[in-house]
C-alpha cells in the first residue's frame, strides 16, 4: 500500500482506496425522506409479522429436551418451538 499520499489534517496519509472512501463521503447526501420512509417500513413489517399467544400442554419429557435443543442453539425455547411450529405449518417437515 502506497501511505504517502497527503489529504489534511486529520488524514494526513492515505492509500488510493481510503481516498475513495473518503471522497464517497463526502459526496454523500442523506435522504430528506428517511424518517418517513423507515417509519413505513416499520409498520408494513408490524402488518406482516404477526405474533399470537399461544397456550400448550406439552410432555414434559419434551420441553426437556426443546430447552436443551435451545440452549445448545442459543436461543429461547419458546422461539424454537414456534420455529418448529411454522416449518410445520410450511411443510416443511
Amino acid at each position: 500500500m502506497n501511505k504517502g499520499v497527503h489529504a489534511g489534517f486529520d488524514a494526513p496519509f492515505l492509500d488510493e482506496e481510503e481516498q475513495m472512501v473518503m471522497g464517497a463521503l463526502e459526496e454523500f447526501e442523506p435522504d430528506p425522506d428517511l424518517d418517513e420512509r423507515k417509519a413505513e417500513w416499520q409498520q408494513a413489517l408490524r402488518n406482516t409479522v404477526r405474533k399470537k399467544p399461544v397456550t400448550l400442554r406439552l410432555q414434559e419429557q419434551d420441553i426437556r429436551r426443546i430447552k436443551s435443543m435451545a440452549y445448545r442453539k442459543g436461543i429461547p425455547y419458546q422461539t424454537l418451538i414456534s420455529a418448529i411450529v411454522h416449518e410445520y405449518a410450511m411443510q416443511r417437515v
